[in-house]
């Protein structure tokens, strides 16, 4: 009975002191187990810490990381994708049936911009918004799917290739300087009328005594290219042959000919002038700038007609006279 209440005392103390040994913090284990057992690993050794990842030794070895978001402002990201918000286009936020046709589709969150126009540009009209925007997300403004000029140029011929002479505006801008890229009211896309558009950049033409009907109806284009030409001055013809496009062509049968008259420039302002008949400038001025005053004095036919127009007895383009005298100035 003795030994059995030994046993017992001896059992309780073992477990009051597993119990207190698991209790204490790593040094305090330690010189308990080291005051009651020999051969108590040191304190510190590998059988007393947690395994230690051991990095690979490998040369060059680079840590995979996850890969990194693009830099902000990097992408334009169309809301309902950011918002993952699929259901707002597609039938079903897995499926890639879309609920409308564009633009329908694209009308119930944008403003009908085709609405009241008189020019559509096609892809917009017909509902091909995705030919020029990704309806995701684009490195580009707008959603883009090309910047610029470039854009543009995968459906339209480029207007500078093979030209001479090209337009400024149109050389080192944007075509959305001068045009919209869906709908307008004026012919060609154009954001304005073609006066105005000009304007912007070209000084007013039309604010002297005399201006060229063309130029007064805001029409340059019947003169000019608009982006680029083989001819100076981003013309459509070379002077005279632009001028015959409207005026009657008087060389065609004309026995002589003043010799200045195939540049009509070399006299006539093509916008505007303060002189009558778009002349640069008054006409003694004009004539003045070739005849000789000296020389046309000496000449005996021009007595008593001092202070007159030269053209009172001249005509300025062709005559049947070889000083071009006017039927009614000829001796007679």
């Amino acid at each position: 009975m003795k030994f059995r209440k030994v046993q017992w005392l001896l059992l309780i103390l073992a477990l009051g002191g597993l119990l207190f040994v698991t209790a204490c913090d790593t040094p305090t284990r330690y010189k308990l187990l080291t005051t009651f057992f020999d051969g108590v690993p040191p304190l510190g050794s590998a059988t007393n810490v947690a395994p230690v990842a051991v990095p690979d030794s490998t040369p060059n070895q680079v840590a995979a990381s996850p890969p990194k978001p693009p830099p902000e402002g990097t992408f334009t990201v169309h809301p309902p994708f950011q918002q993952h918000q699929c259901a707002e286009c597609h039938q079903s936020s897995s499926g890639m049936g879309l609920k409308l046709q564009p633009p329908e589709l694209c009308w119930n969150c944008h403003k009908d911009f085709l609405a009241g126009q008189k020019v559509k540009h096609q892809p917009v009209e017909s509902g091909d918004c995705a030919s020029c925007h990704d309806p995701h997300q684009s490195e580009n403004k707008n959603l883009l799917l090309q910047k610029g000029n470039a854009l543009c140029l995968t459906c339209h011929d480029d207007p500078l290739e093979n030209f001479k002479f090209k337009h400024q505006a149109v050389e080192s801008g944007d075509c959305l300087d001068c045009h919209t890229p869906h709908a307008t009211n004026f012919k060609s896309l154009l954001k304005q009328s073609v006066k105005d558009t000009c304007d912007d950049c070209h000084d007013d033409l039309t604010k002297k005594k005399d201006v060229h009907e063309p130029v007064g109806d805001g029409d340059c284009l019947a003169c000019h290219e608009a982006h680029a030409s083989n001819k100076k001055y981003l013309l459509k013809k070379t002077v005279p042959e632009l001028c015959w496009v409207c005026h009657d062509n008087f060389l065609e049968k004309a026995k002589f000919q003043h010799d200045v008259v195939e540049d009509c420039t070399s006299c006539h302002d093509p916008h505007q002038s303060a002189e009558g008949a778009l002349l640069k400038k008054n006409i003694f001025q004009l004539c003045g700038d070739c005849h000789d005053d000296k020389d046309l004095k000496a000449d005996k036919g021009h007595a008593g007609f001092e202070g007159k127009s030269c053209t009172t007895c001249h005509d300025p383009h062709v005559g049947t006279d070889m000083n071009l005298l006017k039927p009614s100035a000829k001796p007679k």
